[in-house]
């Protein structure tokens, strides 16, 4: 089956929740919201096979554990969700890492018991760097309808400069053969995702990925201290918020001819608009969200450290960890300076996973992200219902 590219202005997403946090996704659920669809994040293994340089889970201590998720656990993490999120209808098991390929067996498991649960019950993610081809991967992937979040920063030279194997191994080629693959042997909906970074703006990566053969584009700036070399720097940042105010005008005149947008990181708040809500929190994490690490730990994220936010096993009695979630978002606190920001009913107070790392920089680029959709909302005011198109809705 080989698919013929179409021209971007005719190409649609395919309709449905897209994974990875609310910079890509559709309305989040929360403690005061629809629990109709929950998001784990599954590490499968901690361990990867490239080496990238600005990587957020290397390096932190998200896990004591090195071991690989067996193919038990991994049939009884299904049962365990099924059981302990019955006020969901469909739970999206969003395989994460590490490399989530390099743990088929894992993933072979999930997908043998998910058959046994009624359809629709279970959908399936994955977040990957595309370096491995075997035809099993490929094979996997299509029995689980996966969405495929696949990293591919830019052209060689940008993708090679960063994200190559510890032998120091180029991987462009690897990732564009893998894509190419992907799209002749697979019905899979497909995100490019890109990091931006200094020396490679976000104007630069929207534009080559959308000349790839995907469905929707994903590019953000690097989740890194300030100070790292990968960090922008102010112009580059300025640079950075003026595209966004590009990227918002593409939304515009994308929902105007009734196109959901490739580039959808509006998406969710401006929808929350529509609908007239306040987040409470910036994420459903502890709530209808939760991670599972290699060992089956239970965090509310599975980016958040185990060792202060475990709320149990997966082998545990489900009420026990959705009772620790329950307490661990009761006792969370704001952020400071976070009460007095007008973002604060679009953000709901940043994230707790990434907000420590990378500080102001993660707030002002929310802070944009609202302005943005607030500006997109506006321009629809007198006729709301266009808006609908950002939900797959037409």
């Amino acid at each position: 089956m080989v698919r013929r590219q179409e021209p971007c202005s005719k190409r649609r997403a395919v309709p449905g929740v897209e994974p990875g946090g609310v910079e890509g996704d559709l309305l989040p659920t929360g403690p005061d919201q629809s629990p109709a669809f929950s998001e784990v994040l599954v590490a499968t293994t901690w361990e990867c096979n490239l080496t990238c340089s600005y990587c957020f889970v290397e390096g932190r201590s998200l896990s004591p554990f090195r071991e690989k998720m067996s193919p038990g656990l991994a049939r009884w993490l299904v049962d365990a969700l099924d059981e302990g999120l019955p006020d969901a209808e469909t739970i999206c098991i969003h395989l994460y890492g590490g490399e989530p390929l390099l743990n088929l067996p894992a993933i072979r498991g999930m997908l043998d018991r998910t058959r046994l649960k009624p359809p629709g019950r279970f959908q399936f993610a994955i977040t990957t760097n595309g370096t491995i081809l075997d035809p099993e991967v490929f094979e996997l992937l299509e029995a689980g309808r996966f969405q495929v979040i696949l990293s591919l920063d830019g052209p060689s030279h940008i993708h090679d400069s960063f994200r190559r194997t510890p032998a120091g191994k180029a991987t462009h080629h690897l990732v564009t053969r893998f894509l190419r693959t992907l799209r002749s042997r697979t019905g899979c909906r497909v995100r490019g995702s890109a990091v931006i970074r200094s020396g490679w703006s976000l104007a630069e990566a929207e534009c080559y990925l959308r000349g790839l053969q995907v469905d929707a584009i994903k590019a953000q700036a690097v989740r890194v201290p300030s100070g790292h070399p990968c960090a922008l720097g102010q112009a580059e940042w300025a640079a950075y918020f003026a595209h966004l105010d590009q990227v918002g005008d593409q939304v515009i005149e994308d929902v105007e001819h009734g196109r959901m947008p490739r580039d959808d990181r509006f998406s969710s708040r401006v929808l929350q608009l529509l609908k007239g809500v306040r987040r409470t929190s910036y994420c459903a994490a502890g709530t209808t969200n939760f991670g599972v690490t290699p060992d089956g730990t239970v965090l509310p994220c599975v980016l958040l450290d185990a060792g202060e936010n475990a709320l149990g096993s997966i082998i545990d009695p489900p009420e026990t960890w959705r009772s620790a979630g329950r307490a661990w978002v009761a006792g969370r606190t704001p952020e400071p300076g976070c009460a007095d920001c007008e973002a604060l009913p679009l953000c709901g107070g940043g994230c707790p996973a990434i907000s420590p790392v990378c500080g102001r920089d993660e707030c002002e680029m929310v802070r944009k992200n609202c302005e943005v959709a607030h500006r997109i909302f506006e321009h629809f005011s007198d006729r709301p219902t266009a808006l609908l198109v950002l939900a797959g809705i037409t």
